[in-house]
């Protein structure tokens, strides 16, 4: 059964350490028509959901190191705007009360009805979908810097495919040259490049325009982490080489949250 009320098939991420729950359930939800994906634990939810990006959570609470509860309060700190649904075999730990006044978005109790599931789910999305603010006027402006000419301009003609007005540089000191002669709802930047890199026209830029999302990419992984980027203040973080849907995502839900600080 393909998921009703959305135009996309929404992404969950499941959280548990039994390997055989885990499955099952991504495997369930796959079913069902969502895209699913895993973490052994909270501290790797917690990763892939910076790196990702996720419309659902569903999070045991009794896991090890960091337990569900939580996880749920560092998730709501983070990702405010992240619905995260309970699921548990263990409720004298925690009541349903207790879970839902720590920020819950649902709960369930072990053993439950695939229906069930389903049932939140798409309450949950619904909720979530109903809150998006629709965005309209003039189409937002999105200035790209890397200096790999190949990956920009096929940046910039796929973000222009997507109605967006958009500006390409070589480096960071040409963007950051753009943004203060014009003004931009979004800059996407390449992290390793000449003259100023991307962590520096950041810093820069975080100085001259603060409320200007800054997304920043990059293919050192192993150099420059999710989390690394996202203390230096970086809005989103997407590591080369990214499907197109990742950075249409990216951008909409960092503009649509723009539209909703401003407004």
């Amino acid at each position: 059964m393909v998921p009703e009320e959305t135009t996309f098939s929404p992404k969950i991420l499941v959280v548990d350490d039994e390997d055989t729950i885990r499955f099952l359930l991504m495997d369930t939800l796959s079913a069902l028509g969502y895209k699913t994906f895993g973490a052994i634990n909270g501290e790797e939810a917690l990763t892939k959901i910076a790196q990702e990006g996720v419309d659902l959570v569903v999070t045991d609470i009794r896991m090890p190191r960091l337990n569900g509860v939580d996880l749920l309060r560092q998730i709501k700190e983070k990702f405010p705007d992240l619905p995260v649904l309970i699921i548990t075999a263990y409720n004298y730990t925690y009541t349903k009360d207790q879970v839902l006044q720590s920020g819950a978005d649902g709960f369930l109790a072990k053993p439950f009805r695939i229906s069930k599931i389903e049932d939140q789910i798409k309450s949950i999305l619904k909720n979530k979908t109903s809150k998006v603010p629709i965005v309209t006027g003039e189409p937002k402006r999105i200035l790209v810097a890397d200096d790999d000419e190949v990956l920009r301009n096929m940046l910039v003609e796929t973000l222009e495919g997507l109605n967006y007005q958009v500006v390409g540089v070589g480096d960071g000191q040409e963007a950051l040259a753009e943004i203060q002669k014009e003004e931009f709802d979004l800059a996407i930047t390449d992290i390793r490049m000449p003259r100023l890199d991307g962590l520096g026209f950041l810093k820069k830029a975080r100085e001259l325009k603060p409320r200007l999302p800054v997304v920043l990419i990059t293919a050192f992984a192993q150099t420059y982490s999710a989390q690394a980027v996202r203390y230096e203040g970086a809005d989103g973080y997407l590591v080369k080489p990214f499907r197109i849907e990742k950075i249409e995502e990216l951008v909409k839900k960092l503009l649509q949250e723009k539209t909703t600080v401003t407004t």
